[in-house]
């Protein structure tokens, strides 16, 4: 999950278990609802903690990340340090592949995603948290100041906000040709966080 401006191991941990991204993460893994068995595959794990939710549920899940000093402390064990457009896995490898608050910051979302649905089985699932259509940085500004958020929950939704209009702020229709574009049939498409800054989508193989 990349989202703040440093890149220090203990910034993204801290991330994840200490502020809302990581309640987010858990909201995320809970509307994929993927059946027991599946095997699942994390793509910019960080320091895993949406595989080792997938785990929870019965899944079979692995996290891949660029940056080895993510795994330093680790939340979950089955971590692979990897390349989000160098997936080192064969095809047809897993039922289901996640991907949240990545593939809106990579130089070229279409490739990484076409290369994700090549590891995916038929009728496998990949489901993807990114910013939607409604966030900015005054929609964040807004949203942190009716919450009383301070701190790093504050600095990183406000950073998240400003990489997002750098970036990709994806609507359902923008998403579901992006999904097309690479072989997935959009199966589902849903806001949260406030008044839908947050978008999540899944599609099938």
């Amino acid at each position: 999950m990349t989202l703040p401006m440093r890149a220090d191991p203990g910034y993204f941990l801290e991330l994840q278990t200490q502020t809302g991204w990581g309640r987010m993460l858990e909201r995320f893994a809970a509307w994929i609802a993927p059946p027991p068995g599946c095997r699942a595959l994390d793509v910019g794990t960080g320091p895993g903690l949406l595989p080792a939710l997938l785990t929870r549920v019965g899944c079979r899940a692995l996290g891949v990340d660029a940056a080895p000093g993510m795994f330093r402390d680790a939340l979950h064990r089955n971590l692979v340090l990897a390349d989000a457009l160098s997936l080192p896995f064969r095809p047809s490898t897993f039922d289901l592949i996640t991907a949240s608050n990545l593939l809106f910051l990579l130089p070229d979302p279409p490739a990484a995603l076409t290369g994700m649905t090549r590891l995916l089985r038929e009728g496998g699932e990949v489901a993807v948290l990114n910013p939607s259509e409604r966030m900015s940085v005054s929609a964040a500004a807004a949203l942190a100041e009716a919450r009383g958020l301070t701190g790093l929950a504050r600095e990183t939704l406000l950073n998240y906000a400003a990489r997002a209009e750098r970036h990709h702020r994806w609507s359902e229709d923008d998403l579901r040709a992006l999904f097309t574009a690479a072989g997935l049939h959009l199966t589902g498409s849903v806001t949260r966080m406030g008044p839908g800054l947050v978008r999540f989508a899944k599609g099938k193989k």
